[in-house]
């Protein structure tokens, strides 16, 4: 798939950001995947388990345009699942997906992951701390949002 035509396959299955979806740059994974609360990974996965949905990652927020990857660390698609379960309590491997796409003519890379719904009255806690999507601001979960 050429950068054009994955730009296109965002754009049509990932239209805008809102509390079931999120794009975030993460040009490198090294901090980005448990750095600062609700700046990196584990906040955004626990904040998109309230509704279930998706995170999009090597793509610039506001811009939509495809940034890359380009900073792995150790991270891969295999293990990058084991780091988000590791570290989001109350987050199953179940239903958990991470897909790849590299472009072909350019070789940038952009990660989908399918973040499931979480189970009734168990919150995905990142930092100590359930997380959801007002807006475009992560805030932590009030109790009130628990039994949903």
């Amino acid at each position: 798939m050429t950068e054009n035509e994955l730009h296109l396959f965002l754009k049509n299955n990932f239209p805008k950001e809102n509390e079931n979806c999120e794009w975030k740059e993460f040009k490198n994974l090294k901090n980005s995947i448990n750095g600062s609360e609700k700046d990196d990974l584990i906040s955004y996965v626990s904040a998109v388990s309230n509704m279930g949905g998706n995170i999009v990652i090597g793509i610039e927020d506001k811009t939509f345009e495809i940034i890359d990857i380009q900073n792995f660390h150790n991270y891969n698609v295999e293990n990058i699942k084991l780091a988000l379960v590791s570290h989001c309590t109350n987050l199953s491997s179940e239903n958990l997906e991470i897909s790849e796409y590299i472009t072909s003519d350019t070789a940038k890379t952009v990660w989908i992951i399918k973040v499931p719904k979480h189970s009734f009255r168990q919150p995905i806690n990142a930092h100590k701390k359930a997380w959801q999507r007002i807006g475009d601001s992560l805030v932590a979960m009030t109790k009130e949002m628990f039994i949903k």
